[in-house]
C-alpha cells in the first residue's frame, strides 16, 4: 500500500503492561474455553508444520492497547480519499473485537491534497483508522493469521499489511534513520477493493473494473535494480501477488487471513489453505537475482498494520455512501504460529541485530537543550543511538486550516538539542534507532536493506519553562499539570512512589468530544517534579 506510483500500497508469554499475550500451551486452553471465537487450526495445506501458537491479540477490554499499538494520522499515500483519525468513532474496541470504521468527515474539513498529488488531489470526504504494531511488535518467521471480516461498497479499501520495522514513517521520522519505501520491504497480507452493493448498484453506482467485493489480493514489494519507476521489484517482468477469489462477498461473514514466511518461500492463505506461493530462487538467472532482492525485503522484521482505506489510485474514487452505510472493517483476533525451524531461524536473525537499552519515558522543561540518548545504549560495537520526535499525541483530527492535518517530525539527532528546546510544552512520540556509527540512509528508497537495525519508542513529555511543583510527603493531587494532563493515581504520594503514570488527552482537539478522543499514557519519574514546601525559598 505504502507505493508511491500507486499501484498498490503496500515469543511466548509476552506481556504489554495491563495485557498478557499468552503462549502456546494457554492458548489451548483458552481457544478450547472461548469456541465462539475459535482460532485457525495449527495445521494446514503447507507441508512445512507442525505450528505452535506463540503470541495472539484478542483485543480484550474496551479500549486499543496502546502498549501494542500505535495510530498512523492524517492523509498518506496513494492519493485516497480518507483522513485517518484517532478518534474513536473510527477506530474502537468492542466486545472483543477491533472495529475501524468510515464515517463522513465534516464538510468544513473536507480537503484535497494538493500537496501531494497536485491539481488530480482527490477530494478527503472520509475519516477512517489505521494502526500498526511499529516499534512495539514486530514479526519474521513464521505464520501470522488475522480473522477478519472485510468490508464491501464503492472504493472500500482494507488493507492488513506488513512494513519493515525500520521504515522512516514516509519522513515522520529522520530519513536519515530508516529506509524508504520499497527499500524497508513490505507485504500485503489481505487487500480488497470494493465494489458497488447491490442496493447502489441498482441506482446507477458503477465499479472500476475488475474489482469485487469477493475478490482479495496478497501482495510482495521490495527494491529490485529492475524494477518499475519507484525500484518496486512486485510487477517487472510479471507480477509475483496472488489474488483469490470466493462465491460469497467477504463482508458475509470471517475469514482468516495469513501470511507464512520461512528462509525459502512466502505463502498467502485464506481460511487455512495456500492460495499462493513465492520461492526465493528460480533457475533463470535474472528471475533468481529478483528473487534474491524479494527475500532481502521480505525476509527482515515487519511490524502489523491494519486499516480501512477510501478509494485512491488503484482503487478508484470512493462511493459517496460508505459512512451512510456503515462501512467498517472488523477483526476478530491476530494469532503468531511457528514451526521449530522457523524458530530457530528467528533466534538466528534477531541475535545478530543489535539491541537498544534504557528506553524510557522522558520529562524535560521546555527550552531545555536536552540529550534524549544520554541514559540509551546499544549492545553492539560500532553503533550509536539515533532519535526521532514527533507529535502524533498532539494532532488535531479537525478544523485545522484548509482540513488538513499531518503528523509532523519537529526534532531529531540530525537537529541536535537545539530542536528539542524549541519544542512547546506538550507530549510527543519519541523514536530510538539503533544504527551503525554515521549512517545516513536518506538516499536507500530504491537500494535493497543491508543495514542491522532496531528501534524503540517512548513517550517525551515537554513541561513549562519553570516545571511542576509538588509538596514533599503529599499526593501527586498537589501538582499543576499542564492542560490534558492527568494523574492515573491522585492518591499516591512523593515520599513512597518514584514514578507516576499520567495520562495525556490533547485539550486543542477540540472538533472530537473529550470521551472519544485518544488518550496517552506515560510515566513521570519523581524527579521531573519540584518538590517543596508551600513558602520554602527555593
Amino acid at each position: 500500500m505504502e507505493n508511491s506510483s500507486d499501484q498498490t500500497r503496500i515469543g511466548a508469554g509476552l506481556s504489554f503492561g495491563r495485557r498478557t499475550f499468552v503462549g502456546a500451551a494457554g492458548m489451548m486452553v483458552l481457544a478450547c474455553a472461548t469456541a465462539p471465537r475459535a482460532f485457525a487450526a495449527t495445521n494446514s495445506t503447507s507441508a512445512d508444520g507442525p505450528y505452535e501458537l506463540v503470541w495472539s491479540e484478542q483485543f480484550d477490554g474496551t479500549a486499543l492497547n496502546e502498549e501494542l499499538w500505535e495510530y498512523e494520522l492524517g492523509n498518506i499515500r496513494g492519493n485516497e480519499q480518507q483522513h485517518y483519525s484517532s478518534g474513536t468513532e473510527n477506530v474502537h474496541v468492542q466486545d472483543g473485537q477491533l472495529v475501524i470504521t468510515a464515517t463522513n468527515r465534516p464538510v468544513a474539513d473536507q480537503y484535497r491534497n494538493t500537496a501531494r498529488h497536485g491539481a488530480n488531489a482527490r477530494l478527503v470526504k472520509y475519516n477512517s483508522g489505521s494502526i500498526r504494531t511499529h516499534a512495539k511488535k514486530d514479526f519474521l518467521y513464521g505464520k501470522l493469521e488475522i480473522r477478519a471480516r472485510l468490508p464491501k461498497g464503492k472504493g472500500a479499501f482494507p488493507a492488513i499489511w506488513m512494513l519493515g520495522h525500520d521504515f522512516h514513517l514516509d519522513g515522520r521520522l529522520s530519513q536519515a534513520q530508516g529506509p524508504g519505501w520499497p527499500s524497508c520491504g513490505e507485504l500485503d497480507v489481505v487487500e480488497l477493493i470494493g465494489a458497488p452493493t447491490l442496493e447502489w448498484a441498482s441506482q446507477g453506482e458503477t465499479a472500476k473494473a475488475d474489482v469485487s467485493n469477493r475478490k482479495i489480493y496478497g501482495t510482495p514489494h521490495f527494491a529490485y535494480r529492475l524494477g518499475d519507476g519507484d525500484g518496486d521489484g512486485s510487477y517487472r517482468p510479471y507480477t509475483l501477488g496472488g489474488t483469490s477469489v470466493i462465491d460469497t462477498d467477504f463482508n458475509d461473514e470471517f475469514h482468516v487471513f495469513g501470511i507464512n514466511r520461512t528462509t525459502e518461500k512466502l505463502e498467502w492463505l485464506l481460511d487455512g489453505q495456500v492460495y499462493k506461493t513465492i520461492l526465493f530462487t528460480d533457475p533463470d538467472p535474472l528471475e533468481n537475482e529478483r528473487r534474491q532482492a524479494a527475500a532481502a525485503g521480505m525476509l527482515r522484521p515487519m511490524y502489523l498494520q491494519i486499516n480501512l482505506a477510501t478509494g485512491g489510485n488503484w482503487a478508484g474514487d470512493a462511493g459517496d455512501h460508505l459512512a451512510e452505510d456503515g462501512t467498517e472493517l472488523v477483526v476478530d483476533w491476530v494469532q503468531y504460529a511457528q514451526t521449530a525451524e522457523q524458530k530457530a531461524a528467528d533466534l538466528t536473525y534477531y541475535s545478530a541485530l543489535p539491541q537498544l537499552q534504557g528506553v524510557v519515558d522522558i520529562a524535560i522543561r521546555q527550552g531545555e537543550l536536552a540529550d534524549l540518548a544520554e541514559h540509551v545504549s546499544v549492545d553492539f560495537a560500532g553503533y550509536e543511538v539515533f532519535w526521532s520526535v514527533n507529535d502524533t499525541p498532539m494532532f488535531v483530527n479537525g478544523g485545522a486550516a484548509g482540513g488538513r492535518n499531518e503528523v509532523r517530525l519537529l526534532a531529531s539527532s540530525q537537529g541536535g538539542p537545539q530542536s528539542i528546546a524549541a519544542l512547546p510544552v506538550g507530549v510527543y512520540s519519541l523514536y530510538y534507532t539503533a544504527l551503525p556509527e554515521g549512517t545516513d540512509l536518506s538516499s536507500s528508497s530504491k537500494a535493497a536493506p543491508t543495514v542491522p537495525a532496531n528501534r524503540a519508542k517512548a513517550v517525551l513529555a515537554v513541561l513549562p519553562p519553570d516545571g511542576v511543583k509538588g509538596i514533599p510527603r503529599a499526593t501527586v493531587a498537589t501538582v499543576d499539570l499542564p492542560d490534558g494532563w492527568s494523574f492515573n493515581k491522585n492518591s499516591q504520594r512523593f515520599d513512597r512512589n518514584e514514578k507516576f503514570d499520567v495520562t495525556f488527552v490533547n485539550p486543542l482537539d477540540v472538533t472530537v468530544p473529550v470521551e472519544k478522543r485518544l488518550p496517552v499514557t506515560f510515566t513521570l519519574a519523581k524527579d521531573a517534579i519540584s518538590l517543596s514546601q508551600p513558602g520554602a525559598k527555593r
